[in-house]
């Protein structure tokens, strides 16, 4: 206690942000996997709560009863959304599947074209360039029959077995929803006035506020970005708007990627290809896209929760490098975390948290 109190302020600035870190980091890595479901079934709770408290105090059903029934409405729902939207991204794909063979013949004949224009570039013999394309694709038809084909066959069980697993999670998620809200004003009750609980409330009272906040603006930036991608494919008459969409729109939200990854070289074949329409639609959409991300981003993520685009970018990074895809989720709300704990902190205790003179850690 002693040597702490010794301690200069930036030195125990520093140990507190070096523990709380490793805190999140542990917790993630060891802890979350354990309790991911009952805090899935936590959060199902408070997304239901209206339903479930006019259910149960307007209609005076049991407890129990009125959050299943707002659990199963929800469900439901969820499922119907997903259904609709799944039947037609799977007949855009099939669809797509069927015609790979005429985008192939075109392929080809573009092919023809490239290879036939740098033999004359070149001076080589008709056919040359085109003989080393054939062969360097024959080598990777190869190796795909050999790795990737019998690896696919492989995970086939593999899949099956982690989609029944699934489902009986989501049975467990249910489950514990429901006993969550039977017994939570029981909990409140009887917990509100002890220290814990109430460090506890206000810990994920804010986690929640900015969580809520960051992937509610998320979720809708992802949305608009959609719809205008999928209004400029519709416009230009592609048939798989909404797949193309979807998947666009979902790599604009990762780090590094983008809808210019996409748009920006298609609009440029589609010029090549004499299809101005097309490339003034694309590269119109691309902007549209860039405007919708770089407005929005700033207001919502930035101004309600304190946190800058690039320290979210930042932590997107992070979780990407130590948690692989989940990473893309759990690098930001590891820093909305730490951020939230240092307040709390900071409130109870007060210390200037900062990195240099006049440098606020957020």
């Amino acid at each position: 206690m002693k040597l702490w109190e010794g301690m200069s302020e930036r030195a125990r600035v520093f140990i507190n942000l070096a523990v709380i870190v490793l805190g999140v980091y542990l917790g993630f890595r060891f802890i979350l996997p354990l309790v991911l479901p009952f805090i899935v079934a936590y959060i199902l709770t408070w997304i239901v709560r209206p339903v479930t408290e006019f259910l149960s105090n307007k209609v005076k059903m049991p407890r129990i009863v009125a959050g299943s029934a707002s659990l199963v409405l929800f469900f439901v729902i969820i499922f119907t959304v997903i259904f609709y939207l799944g039947n037609i991204l799977i007949k855009q794909f099939v669809n797509f599947v069927r015609n790979i063979p005429v985008y192939l013949n075109i392929l080809a004949g573009k092919l023809d074209n490239i290879c036939s224009s740098c033999d004359e570039l070149f001076g080589l013999a008709a056919g040359s360039v085109r003989a080393v394309v054939d062969e360097h694709m024959l080598k990777i038809v190869d190796k795909v029959k050999a790795d990737v084909i019998p690896g696919i066959t492989a995970r086939t069980f593999h899949f099956i077995v982690k989609a029944v697993g699934f489902i009986g999670i989501l049975v467990i998620i249910f489950i514990s929803a429901a006993l969550i809200i039977k017994d939570l004003p029981d909990f409140k009750s009887k917990y509100k006035n002890t220290d814990l609980f109430r460090d506890f409330t206000e810990v994920t009272s804010r986690l929640g506020d900015m969580g809520v906040a960051y992937f509610r603006s998320q979720m809708l930036i992802m949305v608009l970005i959609a719809l205008c991608i999928v209004t400029g494919l519709m416009l230009i008459g592609n048939d798989y708007a909404l797949l193309l969409g979807l998947s666009i729109a979902f790599m604009d939200a990762l780090p590094v990627l983008g809808t210019g990854l996409i748009l920006v070289p298609w609009s440029i074949i589609s010029l090549i290809n004499g299809n101005i329409y097309a490339a003034a639609i694309l590269i119109t959409t691309y902007l549209a896209c860039q405007i919708i991300r770089e407005v929005l981003e700033p207001k919502l993520i930035g101004n309600k929760i304190g946190i800058k685009p690039l320290y979210t970018l930042i932590s997107m990074y992070i979780g990407l490098r130590l948690f692989g895809v989940a990473g893309f989720i759990l690098g930001p709300v590891g820093l909305i975390i730490i951020i939230t704990v240092i307040k709390l902190l900071n409130e109870k205790a007060p210390v200037s948290y900062t990195l240099d003179k006049g440098a606020k850690l957020e």
